[in-house]
């Protein structure tokens, strides 16, 4: 048996990093993943699903349509049986086990690896905003499954009966603004605003970085507390906020320099020593500009920003630069909608942190795949479809884990072709009404909770 097991291992870890991990390989070669499971303390014995096989099935589980735990064990039972070993039990006991024994640590070391290393080849390549490097932040929020201990830590809103509605966390994410990796993220219950667990990421930002974000984003203290790291920064003006631009250093049309003095009041959520340790006074730039729509109004934009110097920074740069916030947008929207993270089956708050890394990773194996073919066929990253990369990536999966070297590089080399033609259209001018035509089932709402509603029906 410990002889047919080790065949079973041997075969999995050939199998899986040669096809899913396949885009991560340079970027996470087998040493580091040894490496960072010791630095983790994560010990294991002789057993078919060990740390990496476990990692490298749940990414294909969390990149399937199918995302049963049945499904995954599924999948690794076709790899053995196809090498024609005797297929092992299809209980998926082991496989669920095994993942809640991988730590959140060895997770996000992974994921920190992976974005740091797509953002510097980005770098490499000259791709950079007037020579900077930019950071867009948001935030957004997911559910998880009904459990005791997911309400625990992650309570429901105040809003939602008791036993009808779902826990719920604030996330917040910092990507890239060329490449689109996820860098960094940040998970808490509801009860942590949105703010606090930006400012928990000011760690990872660099001095000389540039930040970016909306409305929420662009108060007097976190300007100030992340000038303070030397990092500049691009906001959203908060719509309370009035801007006069007759008044201050006029640098052309809707275009100055202002002062900005302390508030009167610590914001809440900040600490009020680190509020007495800010500045009286900050010196900023306002912007202002309309983004013209086909069919609707112009939309004013106004902006506020660290960045004071016109000639290195013009009023048209920045405009363009906001202009890309909207890409992370779309970076949340694949993750919570094309990869299904909006709702997390987890049933304790360790796992969900984990499956929330495992997918984060997994957005991040699109992206490496994404920016690999860019690079081979010289277009810009941003402009393939995500959808469509996994797609590919899924059905090339397995016979990329059966060939042998010299074909595995011919099939790479064709996925990466196939990848660069999902380019994206770019339909200037269209509208869609945001409405369904299907209808839906006509089942009312959970009012109760279940367990009342049964016992009733069952009376």
């Amino acid at each position: 048996m410990a002889l047919s097991l080790s065949r079973y291992v041997e075969i999995l870890r050939e199998k899986l990093a040669n096809s899913i991990f396949l885009p991560f390989l340079e970027v996470l070669p087998q040493a580091m993943l040894e490496q960072a499971l010791q630095d983790e303390g994560i010990s294991y014995r002789k057993r078919l699903y060990t740390p990496l096989i476990t990692l490298w099935t749940w990414l294909c589980q969390v990149l399937d349509k199918d995302k049963s735990c049945k499904n995954a064990v599924s999948r690794v039972i076709s790899y053995i049986a196809a090498s024609g070993e005797a297929p092992p039990s299809s209980d998926t006991g082991a496989y669920c086990k095994a993942r809640k024994r991988l730590k959140e640590g060895f997770l996000l070391r992974l994921l920190r690896r992976t974005g740091k290393h797509l953002h510097q080849q980005s770098e490499k390549l000259g791709e950079l905003w007037c020579g900077r490097r930019v950071f867009i932040a948001d935030g957004s929020t997911i559910t998880m499954a009904d459990t005791q201990d997911n309400q625990e830590e992650y309570p429901q809103p105040e809003s939602q009966a008791e036993g009808c509605g779902f826990p719920m966390a604030n996330i917040v994410a910092l990507f890239c603004l060329k490449t689109g990796a996820l860098l960094e993220a940040a998970i808490s219950a509801i009860t942590t605003h949105e703010l606090n667990l930006f400012r928990s990421l000011y760690q990872y930002l660099q001095p000389g970085d540039v930040a970016l974000g909306d409305r929420l984003y662009g108060s007097y203290a976190d300007i100030c507390l992340l000038q303070s790291r030397g990092v500049d920064c691009v906001f959203r003006m908060h719509w309370r906020r009035k801007t006069d631009f007759r008044r201050g250093k006029i640098l052309g049309y809707y275009d100055h320099i202002v002062h900005w003095t302390k508030p009167q009041r610590c914001p809440q959520g900040l600490d009020p020593i680190l509020f007495a340790q800010l500045p009286q006074e900050i010196v900023l730039r306002e912007v202002r500009f309309l983004v013209a729509t086909k069919g609707f109004r112009p939309q004013v934009i106004t902006l506020v920003t660290t960045l004071l110097d016109a000639e290195l920074y013009p009023k048209e740069a920045l405009a363009e630069l906001y202009s890309w916030r909207w890409d992370i947008e779309i970076d949340l929207r694949h993750l919570k909608t094309t990869m299904q993270m909006e709702h997390l089956s987890s049933k304790t708050p360790h796992m969900v942190r984990n499956e929330f890394y495992v997918h984060l990773l997994a957005y991040n194996l699109i992206r490496t795949l994404m920016f690999q073919a860019s690079v081979e066929h010289e277009i810009a990253p941003l402009s393939i479809s995500f959808q469509a990369t996994i797609q590919h990536l899924s059905n090339f999966t397995y016979a990329l884990a059966y060939a042998d070297a010299q074909h595995r590089s011919y099939l790479y080399d064709t996925l990466l072709y196939l990848v660069s033609k999902e380019r994206l259209l770019i339909r200037p001018g269209r509208v869609e009404p945001r409405l369904k035509k299907r209808r839906p089932k006509s089942y009312g709402w959970l009012q109760k909770p279940r367990k009342q509603l049964q016992k009733k029906l069952i009376a």
